[in-house]
């Protein structure tokens, strides 16, 4: 009689212990659920968050037709010593009206920047279509950073409208 005592007892601990396992692991389930589901809702606002910030930013760049601004002629000797030289018109594509007031604000410091990168450049460089396109993404990077725009950049594109190299 005694061992069947000590069986009851055992049983009656090991049921005790399933019992206990069991409610952690439902207390463990529900803490991770409760978990994602904060983590997802706050994924939800941040998304949304983010999306009103590009709407504003595409309503305020698309009001209307693209703001262009013709820059000046440039002309330059270009760097090799072949006596060449370049003669280019530009046109950049500005993203809003305060844009176009900061670009012909900050012209005169725009204009030196652009004549030492141009003068920098030879003229087996610019003869190749991909040395034209390579020379526009440096001319927008240079105005941007000769307008002190830092992540924001007033000028969307440039635009050659005239690119005449002369051999001597």
């Amino acid at each position: 009689m005694a061992e069947e005592q000590k069986k009851d007892k055992k049983a009656a601990g090991g049921s005790k212990l399933l019992i206990i396992v069991i409610a952690l692991l439902v207390l463990v389930l529900a803490a991770v659920g409760g978990l994602a589901a904060y983590v997802f809702a706050n994924m939800q606002k941040g998304d949304a968050a983010h999306a009103e910030q590009v709407d504003e930013k595409a309503v305020k760049k698309k009001d209307g037709p693209p703001i262009f601004q013709k820059l000046d002629t440039f002309v330059v000797n270009l760097a090799g010593g072949s006596g060449a030289m370049l003669q280019v018109e530009m046109q950049a594509e500005l993203s809003d009206e305060d844009a176009k007031k900061r670009f012909t604000d900050y012209m005169p410091k725009v204009r030196s920047a652009l004549i030492l990168l141009l003068s920098s450049k030879t003229s087996e460089e610019l003869a190749t279509p991909d040395g034209k396109v390579k020379l526009k993404a440096q001319v927008k990077k240079i105005i941007n950073e000769a307008m002190d725009a830092g992540s924001e950049e007033p000028v969307d594109s440039v635009l050659f409208t005239s690119f005449i190299i002369q051999e001597q």
